[in-house]
């Protein structure tokens, strides 16, 4: 179990944030300047310390999104957030940072708390484009813009696989040996709860808002993960009307303190 008061509140915030971002939002209503990190998020390409490569733990690497303010990052491990604001080229961190607690190996942990230490070093950001570059002392993370990197999956034909449940801003894993899953078609909408196949029509997808029929499922009866799994999924996807956002591979469903965080990997041809 990991624990995030604020961060996966904030984390759905951010993907509707940079959903808005690329259907045309933003302000033109001649208000303060438009923060250029706003609405987006980045993945690093290269990390360098004293003028050498700082080789990551393998299969990580750093994330940032900025939304609103907030900052989320994650290196692999726990997800670390605050409030932010750029002054003169320099990244400040504002107010409380806070981090999720799930177990993880010694080096990833590690690498959670490097990274907390750099960002709140006030590190000088460099923005060119789609890549970010943020550097304090001898230490230097070059970013690319999600976008470029991992453009967005589509919502139909892809399979997403559930990897976190939020229920009231607590966060939790799928627990060890259970599996999840979403596919959406053009009309119907249906997966895997842990325990039962179910499905729904879709009456809608427009507007980030999920409209569903009556969700019909076997009839399988299942115990302890499972069968607590299941009521998790239920509990947001058995609802009429449910939030979504897609940030890359990333889909977040939503239904009041509920969510459902899945990745996705696209549906093999044919």
């Amino acid at each position: 179990m990991m624990r995030g008061p604020r961060w996966f509140g904030f984390v759905v915030a951010a993907l509707l944030a940079a959903s808005c971002a690329r259907q045309g939002g933003g302000t033109a209503d001649g208000g303060k300047a438009a923060d250029p990190l706003d609405g987006r998020s980045f993945v690093s390409t290269r990390v360098l310390e004293d003028g050498a490569e700082r080789p990551l733990v393998p299969g990580t690497r750093i994330e940032l999104s900025f939304s609103d303010g907030e900052l989320s990052a994650r290196a692999g491990c726990n997800i670390l957030g605050a409030g932010y604001r750029l002054e003169g080229g320099v990244l400040r961190l504002v107010g409380a940072v806070s981090m999720t607690e799930m177990g993880c190996d010694p080096e990833r942990h590690e690498q959670d708390a490097w990274l907390a230490r750099f960002l709140g070093s006030s590190p000088r950001v460099t923005l060119a484009g789609p890549t970010l570059t943020l550097s304090s002392g001898e230490t230097e993370i070059q970013l690319l813009d999600r976008r470029v990197v991992e453009p967005d999956l589509p919502l139909v034909g892809t399979i997403w696989r559930l990897e976190t449940l939020v229920e009231g801003g607590v966060a939790s894993s799928v627990p060890a040996g259970q599996e999840a899953t979403l596919r959406v078609g053009e009309d119907r909408i249906e997966g895997f709860d842990g325990c039962n196949a179910w499905r729904a029509r879709l009456v809608s997808d427009e507007d980030g808002v999920l409209v569903l029929g009556r969700v019909t499922q076997t009839m399988i009866r299942c115990a302890g993960a499972a069968d607590r799994l299941e009521e998790d999924v239920m509990a947001v996807v058995g609802v009429r009307r449910v939030a979504y956002a897609i940030d890359g591979p990333n889909l977040v469903l939503r239904v009041g303190d509920r969510e459902l965080h899945f990745r996705g990997e696209p549906a093999a041809a044919g």
